[in-house]
């Protein structure tokens, strides 16, 4: 169970949107999961963050999300 947990969240770092805002807000794709986890109250916010997930974005990454949770 752990090992398939951790093959989905590689999946979810190497996701081509991922990528793809990652490199549009010059950043990770850790950095972009943690900023839509804290945009999405999911997590507490560490810091205000150098940028902002636009509300298409989040909703994008909320229905990659909702696909890997299946």
């Amino acid at each position: 169970m752990m090992n398939r947990r951790t093959d989905v969240l590689e999946e979810i770092y190497n996701d081509e949107i991922v990528n793809f805002l990652a490199d549009r807000y010059r950043t990770t794709s850790r950095e972009i999961l943690q900023r839509f986890l804290e945009q999405n109250d999911s997590v507490p916010e560490m810091e205000s963050g150098t940028f902002r997930l636009e509300e298409n974005e989040m909703a994008i990454l909320r229905d990659m999300m909702a696909r890997y949770h299946r």
